[in-house]
């Protein structure tokens, strides 16, 4: 959100000009903006929910465009290996390094 105030400023030789900027509203409550995000999320759960078939089709139309420009399409697919080889595959590691830490705590002889 955005205020409107009034400064004064000092432009070349004329004194001071009022003029009205807009400034970010600073005094938002930060729960406030959680509870909005919050809501947001939960809305878009339930019509992602309710309309599963309307939103395949959407990503099948996606798909088909992205696969017709062949440079959007391979950056896509790079995007894709960056994520899988630099996220998913060190946090399946962490989790099977903690699962075999947990089993050597538990191992009693």
């Amino acid at each position: 959100m955005m205020t409107t105030t009034t400064e004064n400023i000092q432009i070349g030789d004329e004194r001071f000009r009022k003029v009205q900027i807009e400034k970010p509203n600073t005094d938002l409550d930060l729960a406030k903006l959680e509870k909005f995000y919050d809501r947001h999320r939960k809305a878009v759960k339930k019509y992602q929910e309710k309309n599963k078939e309307q939103l395949k089709e959407k990503q099948k139309k996606y798909l088909s465009k992205l696969k017709d420009d062949k440079d959007r399409y391979e950056e896509h697919l790079e995007k894709r290996r960056n994520y899988y080889n630099n996220v998913l595959v060190p946090r399946k590691k962490k989790i099977l390094e903690e699962k075999h830490e947990a089993k050597k705590t538990t191992l009693v002889i």
